[in-house]
């Protein structure tokens, strides 16, 4: 369906360009676009390697465990069906601590991890309501250093990139909570126990 999305919009600035005598603009549009995706690619490429290498650090270090252990009574209480699964909480609170640092990439191998450990004790292929809720938490994870967004504010000349901090920790906090709430409640109506 997206690809047909972008395909009509390609479609309809193309036949738009050429009614108005506008293709090499369209073209040069384009050519820009493309040099501007290589560069931020690039800009981003820098600071998720150095988010990386932190996390590693981290993660050699003991700090990892250590939040693993300081998330451990939340993500028992969130995750009553893995409550005694040390392998599962180590994974997930490393996925959501680099989820709060802002490196949504760098959370993906621990979340692809702990699914994979969430589905090998289900033992089977529908998924279970810790699952469903460590992609809803995922998806809407709380950002205590927006590292890809302070980065591009950065790049592009803002003054202070950091001044939305305040504002980012009350929207992903806010809509984080949100979505465990209404996981939680939709848990009661869809699963049997």
């Amino acid at each position: 369906m997206l690809n047909a999305i972008w395909m009509g919009m390609i479609v309809l600035s193309f036949a738009g360009a050429l009614m108005t005598g506008n293709l090499t603009a369209l073209s040069k549009a384009a050519a820009d676009g493309a040099q501007n995706a290589v560069t931020t690619a690039l800009l981003l490429l820098g600071a998720m390697c150095l988010w990386l290498g932190m996390m590693n650090i981290a993660r050699e270090a003991g700090v990892t465990a250590w939040l693993s252990r300081a998330l451990s009574p939340l993500i028992r209480r969130l995750f009553p069906e893995y409550a005694g699964e040390k392998a599962v909480h180590e994974k997930i609170s490393m996925n959501l601590a680099a989820n709060m640092l802002g490196m949504g990439n760098a959370a993906t191998p621990f979340g692809l991890a702990a699914m994979d450990e969430m589905q090998r004790l289900s033992g089977g292929y529908w998924p279970t309501k810790g699952m469903v809720l460590f992609v809803v938490m995922n998806t809407a994870a709380f950002q205590l250093i927006p590292s890809s967004v302070v980065t591009l504010r950065a790049a592009y000349g803002s003054a202070d990139p950091y001044d939305i901090m305040v504002h980012i920790w009350f929207v992903s906090l806010g809509s984080l909570l949100l979505c465990i709430a209404v996981c939680k409640v939709l848990e009661r109506f869809t699963w049997k126990s």
